[in-house]
């Protein structure tokens, strides 16, 4: 009988740990692949695009993942942080979704596969910052900015 119970628990043992074995490890996704103007955009990086005062509005094409949303966009002026996400609400912007997040002095967007984010003119002669965060899922990039 110990032959057996010693059997049983052996071959429980190694269907359990067959079972637990993945050639992929856990949260093993690619990281995000951009292209912005025909350039592709290196993901370990820090990608930090220089906005003129005058402001601009950036595309970018994710190369490797259809379907992606917004995790938030902070923005910076001095030593204030403002975080915008999908449950921010701001009487004076347009409701925030996951595919549309507006600031205070910008506006990301997404349509498929592409990343919009339009930075308004700066007239108060101090340096803005923007964060763009974006997500797929178990995979997170930012995107930055920073003007003048």
């Amino acid at each position: 009988m110990k032959q057996i119970s010693f059997f049983i628990t052996a071959l429980f043992l190694s269907i359990f740990a067959a079972a637990c074995h993945s050639d992929e490890p856990i949260g093993g996704w690619e990281p995000m692949k951009w292209q912005h103007e025909s350039i592709t955009l290196k993901t370990k990086e820090k990608k930090t695009f220089t906005v003129p005062k005058e402001g601009r509005t950036f595309q970018f094409k994710c190369k490797n993942y259809n379907r992606f949303w917004f995790s938030d966009v902070t923005e910076k002026i001095n030593n204030t942080t403002v975080r915008y996400d999908i449950s921010s609400v701001n009487a004076n912007l347009p409701k925030n979704d996951d595919k549309h997040i507006y600031g205070n002095f910008s506006a990301s967007s997404i349509k498929d596969n592409i990343l919009t984010v339009t930075i308004n003119p700066n007239n108060l002669g101090i340096k803005r910052y923007i964060d763009v965060a974006v997500t797929a899922g178990d995979v997170f990039d930012n995107i930055y900015f920073e003007q003048e």
